[in-house]
């Protein structure tokens, strides 16, 4: 009896849940996974949702890293990539640029003509947004946001600077450009400058009457500052021969036309003409 008494007692135990070594590892493997499906599906609905200008917006910063590359960090380059220039083509010539100009009769345009028109408009679509960005970027331009105003006409992009109230771009009755006025056009050099297109440039006053010594009036003043903006642009990069039309238009054509008075009409119109059109052409 004595030695049963010595004898050791083992005692069996039987360890439940198998897949306990495993630990919470699955979690952070599905967590990872669901967060996967969520980006994907909110991409998808971005896309599906997002106008032309915002996908060009997120095609630039797949591309270039950000929409405006070094533009904020006092960077030169503003536009990157698909730069190649357009006016090589031959298929640019005798070719209208089609769906501007309001007109109800489009052309039959080759698939090369078709890429061409495209190519353009994202051009300008990516000039639009770069400046849109730079102005929200910088405090002091986010100011003068009202007064810069991007269009497309029948000629191609338009961005006019226009005076606001307390707000001019020019000095009263001068063609000497105000502070806020040089700031806004070393914005826009950056961008004319990395463009393959020509410009043109157009002087515009207000409909109030300016008499100065000689005769000198609005038209005087229009041109006066039309001139004058052209050599800050070029003093600021841009090519001399980029520029082909210079013209002052005194009051003729305000931009507020039930008040031809107001300050806004006071403005410089800088075009972008498209490389994509045939004035010779005829009618057919």
């Amino acid at each position: 009896m004595a030695e049963k008494e010595d004898q050791p007692i083992v005692v069996k135990r039987v360890k439940k849940g198998g897949h306990d070594a495993h630990g919470g590892s699955w979690k952070v493997a599905y967590a990872d996974f669901m967060t996967a499906m969520m980006a994907f599906f909110l991409l998808m609905w971005i896309l599906q949702t997002a106008t032309e200008e915002q996908k060009a917006g997120i095609a630039q910063y797949f591309t270039s890293g950000s929409i405006m590359d070094s533009s904020t960090s006092g960077g030169e380059s503003i536009l990157t990539g698909g730069m190649e220039s357009l006016e090589t083509s031959p298929a640019i010539q005798a070719m209208p640029f089609a769906g501007f100009d309001g007109s109800n009769e489009f052309p039959v345009l080759s698939v090369q003509q078709e890429r061409l028109i495209k190519k353009e408009k994202e051009l300008f679509d990516r000039a639009r947004i770069a400046l849109e960005e730079a102005m929200r970027s910088d405090g002091a331009l986010m100011e003068l946001h009202d007064s810069m105003v991007i269009s497309e006409t029948k000629e191609g992009l338009q961005i006019q600077l226009i005076d606001q109230l307390n707000q001019p771009i020019f000095m009263s009755g001068s063609d000497v450009l105000t502070p806020n006025g040089a700031r806004l056009t070393k914005l826009l050099a950056r961008v004319l400058k990395q463009m393959p297109h020509t410009l043109a440039i157009e002087g515009h006053t207000d409909a109030v009457p300016f008499v100065g010594k000689d005769g000198f009036s609005n038209w005087e003043l229009s041109s006066q500052r039309a001139l004058a903006f052209r050599r800050v642009l070029i003093g600021l990069g841009v090519k001399d021969q980029q520029i082909t039309r210079v013209v002052g238009k005194a009051s003729t054509q305000p931009y507020l036309k039930n008040d031809p008075k107001a300050p806004q009409n006071r403005r410089i119109s800088v075009t972008l003409l498209s490389l994509i059109t045939d004035d010779d052409k005829e009618d057919k």
